[in-house]
């Protein structure tokens, strides 16, 4: 593939990965009325599914890809917006913690993937 449509797309992807970041740190902490804590764990995808597209966004937007210090960073703030939750109103829960993580690992390989298979480089 031509290198000028690769840096079309990873601007692209830049650009979204930063609108979607904002939106999902406004999801995030934005305090929900009335909710009920949980009672056992149950597999919650949305958080799972949240974090693996914001993994692919910056996976697919960076020049250089480090799975490693990228993965450190966008789990940094998946746990830590876990602990921020408490003081908006909402419950910090290890589960979710691990769903960000588990979620941002997927999307960060899916990213390799797509770069690896469209574009023959990660």
């Amino acid at each position: 593939m031509n290198p000028v449509t690769y840096e079309r797309i990873r601007k692209v992807a830049a650009f979204c990965a930063w609108c979607y970041f904002i939106y999902l740190a406004y999801m995030l902490l934005h305090p929900i009325p009335h909710i009920p804590k949980p009672a056992e764990y149950v597999f919650d995808a949305i958080h799972f599914l949240a974090f693996a597209v914001l993994g692919f966004l910056v996976g697919a937007a960076r020049r250089r890809f480090a799975f490693f210090s990228l993965l450190f960073l966008l789990s940094l703030w998946g746990v830590g917006s876990e602990f921020l939750q408490s003081y908006t109103g909402r419950y910090c829960e290890f589960q979710d913690m691990v769903q960000n993580v588990c979620g941002t690992a997927t999307g960060l390989l899916f990213a390799w993937f797509f770069r690896r298979v469209f574009f023959g480089f990660a």
